[in-house]
C-alpha cells in the first residue's frame, strides 16, 4: 500500500476508471467478434399457447441480417425452429436447448461441462467454416434448410440489454470501491471493499460476454470465461467477509484477515483443477458458505456494535444492502444451480441485485446520514422475501404440479397473498414495534410543566419531560432555536419553550441507537405543545389579572359610591332599598353581566334615580341633562363606564369640593359617548388625590375604550369631562 500513498485520489480513481474501460472494451470486443446470422434464439421461449418443438426457438430475426436476406419466402420466425446447423464439409450438428445454456456451472459434473465446451467449439467451429453455413428450419413439421453466411463481426447494436447491464454493474461496484478506497487508504475496512468490486467485474464481465451469445463461443475462451467468473464470484466473497472481520468494529486481529482467502483460494484451486465431482461443490457450495459467513459476521457485529449507535446504523445500512443484494442473486442463481435446478431469473438481470450492494455499501461505509434504518431494513427484508417466496413457489409448482407457467404463478401469487402478507404485517408488528412513552403520559407531563410556577421546579420538570420522552444516555444545557439532530443523530439538541432552558440529548435509548427524523419530530411536537399550554397558561393568569382589576375598579366607583349615599341617607326605608341595590350592583359586578336588554335611556333613569337620592341625602341639588338621537342599547363596558365615570365624579364632587350643586351631562352621538359633571364647589388639586383609585380608575376605563379623560378644578369648582367612541345599536320602533 506504500506504492499507492504518494499519489492523490483523483489519480487512483482515474486510473481505475481507466482500467475498468479497458477491460469492459475487451469484452465488447470479444462479445462482437462471433459470427452473426442476425437469429433472436430461445430454449423455452415464453408463449401464450405453449408448442412442441425441437432444436432452438425463433423468436426473431434482425432485419439487415444475413438471415433476413433470404430471397423467396425466406426463414419464418416466432413459429419456426432452429433444429441442425451444416457445414460446407458436410458437418450436421442437431441443436437442442442445452446449447443457449447460460451459465455453464449449471450442469451437474465437471465431465457435463468440458462436453459442452467441446459442443460449443464444434458449433463455433461450424459458423466461422468459409462458405457459409446451412440452417435447418423446422416449420408445420416440415424441415427445410437454409443457406446463410453469417457476418463475420455481431453488431453493437445487436447486443441484448443483459450484456450492458453486467457491464454496468461491474463498472458500478469497481468504480464505488475505487472511489471509498482512493479517499480512506489506510482503512482495512475501504480495501476490502475495493478487493470485493474488483470481484464483482471480474465476475460480471465475463458473464456479460458468455451469457449473451448468439448461438456458440469458442470452446477454450468459453472455459477461460467462466473460470474469471467463479475467480471474480469468490474474490468478492473473500472481501464482504473481510469487510465484516473489521468493519464497523474489529472482530479478530489481522493475522487471521488471510483466512478467508486462503480457504476460498484453496477451492478456487479445486474448481479449477476440477478436483470435485462437479460445480455444485467445487463452485455453489463455496458461495452458498461464503454466503453465510457473512450473514453470521453481520449477526455478530449486530451485537458487538451494541451501545454504539453510530456504528449500529452504519452496520443496519450495510448488512442489509449486502444481505439482500448478494443473498438475492445466491438464492435466484446460485442457490438453484447448487441443486440441480435452473435459475430462477436471468443471470444478466440477477447481477443487477449488486447494484443495491454497492449503493448501500457506499453509504455505510462513509457513514452517510443513516435515519430510521431499522424500520426501512426490514421492511425492505420483507418485501424481498415476499418476492423470493412467489419465484420459489413459482418454480416448486411448475417442476411438481403445473406444467404451464401462468396458472403457476397465478396461484404462487395467491399462496403469497393468503399467507405471506399476513404473516408480514405480523412480523412487522413485532420487529418495528418502537417502545416509545405514551403521548398520554407525554401530554400530562407537558400540562404538568406548564402549569407549574415558574422556577427550579417547572425546569426539572422540563428536564423529567425529555429524560422519558427519549431516555438519553445524558442530558446537559445546550443552545437550539428548533429541534435539530447533531452529529448524524448521536445527539439532539431541543429548545426550552418560554423561558425554560435549551438542552443538548447524547444517545437516544440509553446508547442503542441514534436520533432519528421522528424524534426530531416528536421534539418539535412536545416544544410546540408546551408553549402553547404556557401561552394558555399566561392569557389564564393575565385574565385573572385584568378580572381582578375590573372588580376591584367597579367596587370602588360604584359600590363604594352606593355604600357612601346609604350611609348619608337619613331615612332607614331608603338606606335600605340602598343597600338592596348596592348589593345588585354588586352581583352583577361578580358575573360581568349587566342586563343585555337594558336600553340607555333606561341605564340612564336608573343611574339618575341612584345619583339624585344620593344627592338629595347630601343637601346637594342636581342638574340632569341627556342628549341622544334616539333609543339605543349600550355594550356592556360602555355602559359600566357611564355608571362608573358619573358615580366616581360626583363622589369626587361631594367629598372634596362641597359644592351646593351638580350637573351632569350625557350626550350620545352616532358614534360616540360625551359626559361632563360640573359642580360648583371649592375645587381640589387633582394631583393630591392620584394616589387613590377613583380618578386613576374613572381615567383606566375611559382610556380602555380609546377615549379622553380630562379634570379641571378651581376655586369655582370642578369639571370632569370624559368622550370615547361606542358601538351603539338603534333600536326601531
Amino acid at each position: 500500500m506504500l506504492l499507492f500513498s504518494r499519489f492523490t485520489p483523483n489519480v487512483l480513481l482515474s486510473a481505475a476508471v481507466a482500467l475498468s474501460v479497458i477491460l469492459a472494451a475487451v469484452m465488447l470486443g470479444l462479445a462482437i467478434d462471433q459470427r452473426w446470422l442476425g437469429l433472436k434464439l430461445e430454449a423455452q421461449p415464453r408463449l401464450a399457447v405453449p408448442v412442441s418443438f425441437e432444436g432452438l426457438w425463433i423468436d426473431a430475426i434482425e432485419h439487415d441480417s444475413p438471415a433476413a436476406g433470404q430471397p423467396g419466402a425466406g426463414i419464418p420466425a416466432s413459429v419456426a425452429s432452429l433444429v441442425s446447423l451444416g457445414g460446407p464439409d458436410g458437418r450436421r450438428i442437431q441443436l437442442t436447448p442445452q446449447d443457449l445454456m447460460e451459465e455453464p456451472d449449471a450442469l451437474e459434473t465437471y465431465a457435463g461441462m468440458r462436453a459442452f465446451f467441446a459442443r460449443q467449439d464444434e458449433i463455433a467451429a461450424v459458423l466461422r467454416s468459409i462458405g457459409g453455413v446451412e440452417l435447418g428450419i423446422a416449420f408445420l413439421g416440415e424441415t427445410q434448410t437454409y443457406s446463410v453466411s453469417p457476418k463475420r463481426q455481431r453488431p453493437v447494436a445487436s447486443l441484448p440489454p443483459s450484456f450492458w447491464m453486467q457491464i454496468g454493474v461491474g463498472l458500478a461496484g469497481f468504480w464505488i470501491g475505487a472511489w471509498i478506497w482512493s479517499l480512506r487508504r489506510g482503512e482495512w475496512a475501504t480495501r476490502f471493499l475495493f478487493l470485493a468490486g474488483a470481484g464483482l467485474m471480474i465476475s460480471a464481465f465475463p458473464a456479460a460476454v458468455y451469457s449473451t451469445r448468439e448461438l456458440a463461443l469458442p470452446g477454450g475462451l468459453f472455459r477461460v470465461l467462466s473460470t474469471f467468473n467463479h475467480i471474480g464470484a469468490l474474490t468478492f466473497g473473500v472481501g464482504m467477509i473481510g469487510l465484516f472481520l473489521v468493519y464497523p468494529r474489529r472482530l479478530v486481529s489481522p493475522r487471521w484477515l488471510a483466512l478467508p482467502a486462503i480457504v476460498l483460494g484453496a477451492w478456487q484451486v479445486v474448481d479449477i483443477v476440477q478436483l470435485a465431482d462437479g460445480p455444485g461443490l467445487g463452485f455453489h457450495l463455496a458461495v452458498v458458505l461464503a454466503m453465510l459467513a457473512i450473514v453470521v459476521l453481520v449477526a455478530i457485529q449486530f451485537r458487538v456494535t451494541r451501545g454504539h449507535p453510530r456504528d449500529r446504523a452504519a452496520l443496519t445500512w450495510l448488512g442489509l444492502a449486502v444481505i439482500v443484494g448478494a443473498g438475492a442473486f445466491v438464492a435466484t442463481v446460485i442457490a438453484p444451480h447448487a441443486q440441480g435446478i435452473g435459475a430462477f431469473v436471468s443471470q444478466g438481470e440477477a447481477f443487477l441485485f449488486f447494484l443495491l450492494v454497492y449503493v448501500g455499501v457506499a453509504l455505510g461505509v462513509a457513514r452517510y446520514r443513516l435515519f430510521q434504518l431499522d424500520e426501512w431494513a426490514f421492511r425492505i427484508l420483507f418485501y424481498v422475501v415476499g418476492v423470493l417466496l412467489l419465484l420459489v413457489l413459482d418454480a416448486i409448482l411448475i417442476v411438481t404440479i403445473i406444467d404451464e407457467r401462468a396458472p403457476a404463478f397465478a396461484l404462487s401469487l395467491l399462496i403469497v397473498a393468503l399467507a405471506w402478507l399476513p404473516l408480514r404485517d405480523m412480523l412487522a408488528r413485532l420487529v418495528l414495534r418502537r417502545a416509545e412513552p405514551s403521548r398520554g403520559n407525554l401530554f400530562r407531563q407537558v400540562m404538568d410543566v406548564a402549569l407549574t410556577p415558574p422556577g427550579r421546579d417547572q425546569q426539572a420538570r422540563w428536564r423529567a419531560l425529555l429524560e422519558d420522552a427519549f431516555r438519553p444516555l445524558s442530558i446537559a444545557p445546550g443552545d437550539a432555536e428548533a429541534p435539530v439532530l447533531i452529529d448524524d443523530g448521536l445527539a439532539l439538541a431541543v429548545p426550552g419553550p418560554g423561558n425554560l432552558p435549551d438542552y443538548r440529548l447524547d444517545y437516544a435509548s440509553g446508547g442503542r441507537k441514534l436520533f432519528s427524523l421522528r424524534d426530531a419530530d416528536l421534539a418539535a411536537e412536545l416544544t410546540a405543545m408546551l408553549a402553547n399550554a404556557l401561552e394558555s397558561r399566561e392569557a389564564y393568569e393575565k385574565g385573572v389579572a385584568e378580572e381582578r382589576e375590573r372588580i376591584a375598579r367597579d367596587i370602588h366607583d360604584n359600590i363604594g359610591v352606593q355604600l357612601m349615599g346609604a350611609l348619608h341617607s337619613r331615612g332607614l326605608a331608603r338606606k335600605d332599598m340602598m343597600i338592596r341595590e348596592t348589593l345588585t350592583d354588586l352581583r352583577d359586578i361578580i358575573n360581568n353581566a349587566s342586563n343585555p336588554d337594558l336600553s340607555f335611556d333606561e341605564m340612564l333613569a336608573d343611574l339618575r334615580s341612584q345619583i339624585s337620592e344620593h344627592l338629595f341625602a347630601a343637601g346637594v341639588k342636581m342638574k340632569w341633562e341627556v342628549e341622544s338621537a334616539g333609543p339605543a342599547i349600550l355594550p356592556l363596558a360602555a355602559a359600566h363606564t357611564v355608571r362608573s365615570v358619573v358615580r366616581e365624579a360626583v363622589q369626587n364632587a361631594l367629598k372634596h369640593g362641597q359644592p351646593k350643586s351638580i350637573r351632569v351631562t350625557v350626550r350620545l352621538d352616532e358614534d360616540a359617548i360625551a359626559l361632563t359633571v360640573a359642580d360648583d364647589g371649592s375645587g381640589f388639586d387633582p394631583s393630591s388625590v392620584q394616589t387613590g383609585n377613583g380618578l386613576a380608575n374613572m381615567q383606566a376605563r375611559v382610556t380602555s375604550l380609546g377615549g379622553r379623560f380630562n379634570v379641571a378644578s378651581g376655586v369655582e369648582g370642578t369639571r370632569i369631562e370624559a368622550r370615547f367612541p361606542v358601538d351603539i345599536v338603534r333600536i326601531t320602533q
